[in-house]
């Protein structure tokens, strides 16, 4: 209904009342853009009375990574006739920033567009720039917000924040979570700040917020209820079976280097039923008897993070933005969503220690969680991803098959980093398929590791679930 009916008009906001820009020429039409950006920056406080916007500039920049949405850089200029204001030597000090991140909704009809829409990402992102930005615990920073808001009848969005300028001064470059090598001090340095968020919000526990606050906060089963849908009609239907036996549609040896992914032998056959069962594992992994349900980022991964660099050394000192999946959810499942976007190589050797100073780290902030406990839901909490990824695969490498360019494909490919592909939409379709052949490689490890098959049927035994 959003996608199909609402998509593109511009309502009034769930959070501020105002009609707010849904793509970035509402904002820079001459004639209306001015007067709708500073009703913007009035709702959050941020104009002096007697003050308005004069100009919008659209800075053209191209902004690829980081952020699910049709993104931008404006300039303003700010102007004002009042006498005591024109005096001010401090007017500069009182003024907004004079250049802004402005982020919309996907306005294409894509499947970007389905996921954003059937995950309540612009939902998620409005509530915690809301009510949560500024109860962030030292450890965790993020950008600026000056307005954000969303509507639930058409799904789209807006947020205007300060400005990332990535590569510059102390601010290192942009990275990417495939194209970039992970390193093991930045991820401690993740749990470090992911783990201490979720400490501070622990679903159960006295966390000092409002209960207005603790009601608007999404909870991941029902951000994700309509997205499990997608999921499983696309494994269903689009081939979950087929990537699990490791085909192309059933047909044998197609690329066998490329399919690096082994599910559990026990597994096998059984598609059906866990398509049929994943909804409810996740549903019942966040049901707050579990003891491990708290609020976090839940998408903690090198694109979605600024690093800085201090006196000349670097320090792992960063910041986390786009908070479209922020939620409360299951530990055990957030890191696993997490850790499951590294090398394999890199997760098989580094997991243990990562979950160790994640239990660590929840344990000095007064959270006390059992290891068995954890990696239960660490591991139940792989079942949407292998739906998920195990569907989304048979139609990238059915793209890359169609023209020619499957028996080719590498693990780690180097044409999604070393710039000999320069059609942006092959270059986004060789990224693709190497972050799902990654992230279902993971899962089938994950999932080997600790026992996936044996926690699925206990689970079943404890939820009165047939099994086939």
């Amino acid at each position: 209904m959003r996608m199909l009916f609402f998509r593109g008009r511009r309502m009034r906001g769930e959070l501020s009342g105002l009609r707010f820009p849904v793509k970035l020429t509402d904002l820079t039409d001459a004639r209306d853009g001015p007067a709708v950006l500073t009703a913007m920056l009035r709702h959050g406080g941020h104009l002096p009375a007697g003050v308005r916007v004069a100009r919008i500039t659209d800075e053209a920049a191209v902004i690829r990574d980081g952020v699910k949405g049709d993104k931008g850089v404006i300039t303003v200029e700010y102007y004002t006739d009042e006498p005591h204001l024109v005096a001010a030597v401090d007017l500069k000090v009182m003024l907004p920033p004079s250049t802004f991140f402005v982020k919309f909704n996907v306005s294409r009809l894509s499947g970007m567009r389905l996921l954003v829409d059937t995950s309540e990402c612009a939902k998620c992102e409005a509530i915690f720039y809301t009510h949560l930005a500024h109860r962030l615990p030292m450890e965790v920073r993020t950008p600026k917000c000056y307005f954000v808001d969303y509507s639930e009848l058409s799904g789209e969005f807006v947020l205007l924040s300060e400005q990332v300028r990535f590569g510059e001064g102390a601010l290192l470059p942009l990275k990417h979570r495939i194209r970039d090598s992970a390193r093991l001090d930045e991820q401690r340095a993740f749990v470090l700040s992911g783990g201490t968020l979720n400490a501070t919000f622990w679903a159960g526990a006295p966390i000092g917020l409002p209960l207005h606050v603790l009601e608007a906060i999404p909870r991941f089963e029902e951000t994700h209820r309509r997205m499990w849908v997608v999921a499983q009609a696309l494994a269903r239907f689009g081939g979950l079976h087929h990537t699990a036996n490791r085909t192309l549609k059933g047909r044998v040896g197609v690329s066998e280097a490329f399919m690096t992914w082994r599910p559990p032998p026990e597994l096998l056959g059984r598609e059906r039923e866990l398509i049929r069962d994943m909804p409810e594992i996740l549903t019942s992994l966040c049901d707050p008897s579990t003891g491990l349900v708290a609020y976090g980022h839940n998408d903690i991964t090198t694109d979605n993070v600024f690093f800085l660099r201090e006196g000349g050394l670097f320090f792992l000192r960063f910041g986390l933005f786009d908070w479209q999946q922020s939620c409360f959810n299951n530990v055990g499942q957030e890191w696993a969503w997490n850790w499951h976007w590294l090398e394999p190589d890199f997760l098989d050797q580094h997991e243990d220690e990562l979950i160790e100073l994640l239990l660590t780290t929840y344990q000095k902030q007064g959270r006390r969680v059992a290891k068995a406990d954890f990696l239960r839901a660490y591991v139940l909490g792989t079942a949407q991803m292998y739906v998920w990824g195990g569907g989304g695969l048979q139609a990238l490498m059915g793209r890359l098959h169609s023209r020619g360019l499957l028996e080719g494909l590498q693990p780690d490919d180097a044409r999604t980093r070393d710039g000999s592909v320069t059609d942006p939409k092959l270059l986004e379709l060789f990224v693709g398929a190497e972050m799902t052949r990654r992230t279902f490689t993971n899962v089938c490890r994950i999932m080997r590791r600790h026992d996936f098959v044996g926690a699925w049927q206990r689970w079943q035994k404890e939820h009165g679930v047939l099994s086939s």
